[in-house]
């Protein structure tokens, strides 16, 4: 049990075991992290492409080249591929083998954010720390999909850490561990790894004014680097050589540096849209809280260097990205659990006299407004989408954020509470997302135009694709889909088999029905884009 002191400063009980802290803390992770990870279709792309590749690694074996579609596929490293072949190895090639590893990960990231914590800031800023990452909506749907940005945030959130408590301690492990995890990351996504890491390190000695040698060579960056590259370099020069080259340049010049150079797939926007991302998007739970938590935080820094470091980590990661020529809005991600840390030690040193300062009411009062309207926010935004508009009524599962809201108001007109507020304003988050994933989101997923038009195609039949195709099928039919760029590729993949479907958009419908015997099938449009799904037959 905790108690509140007189001036309702949560405290722990005198003997208390302080691991029961942390059961708690991974009960609720485990809560959020898994929500219905199985019950979801893997759909939106990325996630299509990587469940896939990995499907096919372990089908072929090949354990060096990743493909995808049994093409090469230059996208990423394979390390989150390992993952989910072990996935698939113990609960069947499906959603939730492709997405246990992700979830697992996610725990491990808040255990990581507690523990730190607990370390550098004490037991109420470690409890505090945690709940702000599990009630972060945007990071339990991070931690939900069969991508490598789980992986990355977990291996980047360790180095970091690892990095800090060697600083403090020389502790020669701490240290090896930093590099470990950088090389690991480097598996994961790239060099991104280490330049995120490096940077944050520069910057942090740069601003505790400690960027000397003798510092330098305490941390021992040359080994380092080379046991960083130790982790990842076999593979990379075995893919090399495998591929003659062909992977390597694709991956470090088209999904490396074009990236930041050039907005790529769309994804192109002003640098502000960057910050909302992290600090609207992804701390959404805590918006009030998060411009005095960083204001705070750097007014200590200069006396505290757990701030000093954190604030150093958010600063590179977040610019980074923002400078970035493609932005998407889990690039940033690997920033929120230092951002959790901030708002964890800064929510743990009020108390009820916060509400005495004029702006921070106006903050709470926006943001209960924002929760009360929630639900109608919903309603209108599903109820403007043609293809969802039935779905209406998936506002109601918001309805906890809406009581929230109420009850923050009654906080700020009567009772000012800080404690009760923030774990109500916790539990109606947490309360909301694992409604989200269990019963909203399941209901936009069934929407999904490969849930709806393979019920109408013998799949037996040949399936190929014209231009376009939507890589959800593949790994829903677990097997190679041709696509083909030209009418005549398709005329000879009818006369070679006597009856099959076409998978295209609705785009290319009149070119395609100049093919004498094609007809059109169905048409589906995509989950929250305007491109439609078309199906075409023949000899059926």
């Amino acid at each position: 049990m905790n108690y509140l002191t007189p001036n309702k400063t949560l405290v722990l009980q005198p003997g208390m075991n302080k691991n029961k802290y942390l059961i708690f803390i991974i009960a609720l992770a485990t809560a959020t992290m898994f929500a219905n990870i199985g019950g979801l279709d893997i759909y939106a792309l990325d996630e299509a492409k990587n469940a896939e590749a990995a499907r096919e690694m372990m089908e072929s074996g090949e354990l060096v080249v990743p493909y995808f579609n049994y093409e090469l596929r230059t996208d990423k490293p394979p390390l989150h591929y390992y993952f989910m072949i072990i996935g698939y190895e113990l609960f069947g090639t499906n959603a939730f083998g492709a997405r246990f590893f992700s979830s697992i990960f996610g725990v491990l990231t808040v255990v990581l954010v507690y523990l730190f914590s607990l370390k550098h800031f004490g037991q109420r800023s470690a409890l505090f720390s945690s709940l702000v990452l599990i009630s972060s909506i945007h990071t339990a749907l991070q931690f939900h999909m069969s991508v490598p940005d789980p992986y990355l945030i977990f291996f980047l959130t360790w180095a970091f850490f690892s990095f800090y408590n060697a600083y403090l301690s020389n502790n020669k492990w701490q240290l090896l561990a930093f590099y470990f995890a950088i090389g690991c990351g480097i598996l994961v996504k790239g060099p991104i790894a280490l330049g995120l890491a490096g940077l944050t390190v520069v910057l942090f000695l740069l601003l505790q004014k400690d960027f000397n040698l003798k510092t330098i060579l305490r941390l021992q960056p040359i080994s380092g680097v080379i046991l960083s590259l130790g982790v990842a370099f076999p593979w990379y020069y075995i893919v090399h050589v495998k591929t003659g080259g062909v992977w390597t340049d694709a991956f470090f010049f088209k999904h490396n540096f074009n990236r930041f150079s050039e907005a790529m797939e769309g994804h192109n926007a002003i640098f502000l849209r960057t910050f909302a991302y992290v600090f609207l998007l992804g701390m959404l739970a805590f918006t009030p809280f998060i411009i005095q938590s960083i204001k705070s935080a750097w007014v200590e820094r200069r006396e505290n260097a757990n701030l000093n470091y954190l604030i150093s980590g958010v600063i590179i990661i977040v610019g980074f990205f923002a400078i970035s020529s493609t932005k998407l809005p889990n690039y940033t991600t690997p920033a929120y659990p230092l951002l959790a840390l901030i708002l964890g030690y800064y929510l743990a040193k009020i108390d009820d006299s916060w509400f005495h300062n004029k702006w921070n009411r106006i903050g709470m009062w926006a943001y209960s407004v924002l929760l009360i309207v929630f639900p109608i926010g919903i309603y209108f935004g599903i109820s403007g989408d043609r293809s969802l508009s039935h779905l209406t009524h998936l506002a109601l599962y918001f309805i906890p954020l809406s009581l929230v809201g109420v009850y923050l108001v009654y906080q700020l007109l009567k009772a000012r509470d800080m404690n009760r507020l923030i774990f109500v304003n916790v539990g109606g988050w947490i309360i909301t997302i694992i409604l989200f994933f269990f019963l909203a989101y399941p209901q936009v997923d069934a929407e999904n135009p490969v849930r709806k038009t393979l019920p109408v195609m013998n799949t037996d039949q040949k399936i190929i694709a014209y231009k376009r195709l939507n890589a959800a099928y593949v790994f829903k039919l677990q097997r190679q889909i041709s696509r083909y760029d030209n009418l005549e590729m398709i005329r000879t993949a009818m006369r070679q088999n006597p009856s099959g479907y076409v998978i295209s958009r609705t785009e290319y419908r009149e070119e395609l029905e100049t093919i004498e015997g094609l007809n059109y099938l169905t048409e589906e449009r995509d989950t929250f884009e305007n491109p439609k799904t078309l199906i075409m037959t023949w000899g059926n």
